[in-house]
């Protein structure tokens, strides 16, 4: 019998005091994920040659299965999109930065499907897009405080 499928979709927003251009580049240095992404999410780029696009990334979340993105499509400075893949997950997210006057509103969005029965079992009892939210809703946290941390915004030396 064929595995089965398990659809998992999330959308997560911030809205950072910070404008695009100052957003962008922190989103579009995924070399510097693993100083700013909780822990617990385990990321380790795997290719980077400073080329954005085409940027892997593993993802080894504590408690679960390693999976690998892939930056498959750029559009400075609005949108990444990365394509999941690796073994028992298929799908994509997509980063979105949309300029409200001074501030950016950023929001990732997730739709992917989980292929095992062991997620199958999970997707009965675990809202896994409510899993997913809860970690993404900490890497927006974690972005927001890196820009609000930003040298440059503040009128203070040094």
């Amino acid at each position: 019998p064929a595995m089965p499928s398990t659809p998992i979709q999330g959308s997560d927003e911030i809205t950072i005091h910070a404008g695009v251009s100052e957003v962008w580049p922190v989103l579009a240095d995924i070399a510097g994920y693993p100083r700013w992404w909780p822990r617990s999410l385990g990321v380790r780029v795997l290719t980077g040659g400073g080329e954005l696009l085409g940027t892997e990334v593993e993802m080894r979340p504590s408690g679960g299965r390693s999976f690998v993105c892939r930056v498959e499509a750029v559009e400075v400075p609005t949108r990444i999109r990365m394509r999941y893949g690796g073994g028992f997950i298929d799908g994509f997210g997509e980063w979105r930065l949309e300029p409200l006057g001074a501030q950016t509103r950023v929001s990732y969005q997730l739709e992917v499907e989980a292929h095992g029965w062991l997620v199958f079992c999970l997707g009965k009892v675990m809202n896994l897009a409510g899993v997913h939210s809860r970690s993404m809703r900490e890497v927006l946290k974690n972005l927001k405080h890196v820009l609000d941390q930003n040298p440059h915004r503040t009128n203070v030396g040094q």
